[in-house]
Formats: C-alpha cells, structure tokens, sequence
C-alpha cells in the first residue's frame, strides 16, 4: 500500500512505510507522508485490488495505525478546539432536549457524549484491532485463513480508511449543526456499505479466497464500525427515528 522510498545518505524505510517516490528527502519529510496516504485512499477506493495481493510479515501495525490516524484524527482536532472555544465563550450552555433523553438522563448523556468525543485516539486503535480480529475469525470459521491475524488487521484497516475519513467529516456537522438523523444515518449506512466493498476484497486477495466469502466476511467489520458510529450519534442527534422529542426544550435541573 503506502510506498517505500530509499534514498542516498538515509537509512532504508521498512516495507509499508511512507514516502511519495521522487521527492527530496526534505520534502519527503513534509509533505511525502500525506502524498502517500492521499494516494493510498485513492487507490483503496478506486482499484482496492491492488497492495493486498502481497502482505510482508510481520506486519508494520504502525504505519495503519498512523495513516488511519493521519484520515481520521485532523477532523477531530478542529472539532475539539471548536468546541473548546464555544464554552470559554458560554461555560453552563443549557441542554437541549433530545430523543434520547426519552431513556437516559440529560446530565449523563452529555457526559457519555463528551467522554466519547475525547476517547476517538483511543478508540481508533481498538477499533483497528477488533476490527481485524473479527474478520480473522470469520475467515478461519468458513473454511481457514491462509496468513496471520496480523495480515487480517492490515487488509481490514487500510480498507476502512476511506470510510473513517467520511465519518470523521460527518462529525463536524453532526456535533456542531443540525444533522437530520435520516441524512446522518444514510451517509452512515453509505461508509459501511463501502467499508463492505473495500474490506471484502482486501480479505480475498490477502487470504486468497473467494470474493463472495471476502464479502461475507467483511460484513462483521463493516456492522462493527456502523454499529459504534451510529450509537455514539444516537447521544446528539435531535430526533431518532421512531422516538419523539421532548415537549420540554430544554433540561432543567
């Protein structure tokens, strides 16, 4: 996937390690690594067949981690300095009632939405490991895996770049406007759709196994990630499909 680049004068970069190919070592340094997640994303999305037909062992778990990072994480920090500067500005806002509030308490879901906002870094590697160890599990179930656990985890994380990087966009909206949930939830629907593209044909050609049971396979990643993203979302969208909101607007202690 992401390219390796050896110049004079610089130790070699393992395989899988960032670089754009041609660039000066200095330029490589600025600017090569996002060249090289720019055109790994592409290349997931447009030909995902190609970079999962060889997996070097072991793997480099790493370098997916920082290029999902690299997709999933600046979104995150603009979001988070947004929302810093809104309550310097105003440090009690009131709660606006929402569907959820039908079952939870105002007070904890704030504080559940808040506490997931801020575990992003944190989820996105377990994310990345479950995910893989899930898909692992699938593939050895119908009918045997043919590389490692850690072969799963790289073909399952550089596939689903292309759909974190959507709904870490989709974040910016859902926390800081005022998404539908019918919008939200089906551009949800839209990146785990894609993540079940990408992420079957990453496990066929990593695995060696057929499309349909690379798909299939996919399927428990792909539920994975629709499955956390559409829950965390559930604390902030104003109305939830099938619950009313509130008549009250707002939360008062």
């Amino acid at each position: 996937m992401l390219r390796a680049l050896v110049t004079p004068n610089t130790p070699p970069i393992p395989q899988d390690a960032s670089a754009a190919v041609g660039m000066p070592v200095e330029s490589r340094e600025r600017t090569g690594w996002v060249v090289a997640c720019v055109r790994t994303l592409f290349r997931t999305v447009l030909r995902p067949s190609l970079g999962f037909g060889r997996c070097p062992e072991p793997v480099a778990h790493g370098t997916v981690l920082a290029y999902l990072a690299t997709l999933r994480l600046p979104a995150w920090v603009l979001f988070v300095v947004l929302q810093a500067v809104r309550v310097q500005g105003d440090g009690t806002p009131p709660i606006p009632l929402r569907s959820v509030h039908l079952l939870l308490e105002p007070p904890l879901v704030q504080a559940l939405s808040v506490w997931l906002v801020l575990m992003v870094p944190v989820g996105l590697p377990l994310l990345y490991f479950f995910g893989g160890l899930v898909a692992h599990v699938g593939v050895a179930l119908t009918g045997g895996a043919g590389r490692s656990i850690g072969a799963s985890m790289r073909a399952v994380g550089f596939a689903s770049g292309p759909s974190l990087l959507v709904i870490a966009l989709l974040d910016l909206p859902l926390y800081l406007g005022q998404t539908p949930a019918i919008v939200y939830f089906g551009a949800v629907i839209g990146a785990v759709l894609l993540l079940l593209q990408t992420g079957g044909i990453a496990l066929a050609r990593t695995h060696q196994i057929s499309l349909a049971r690379g798909w299939l396979v996919a399927l428990l990643p792909a539920l994975l990630l629709g499955c956390v993203t559409m829950t965390r979302a559930a604390l902030v969208l104003t109305e939830l499909p099938g619950m009313p909101v509130p008549e009250q607007p707002y939360y008062v202690p």
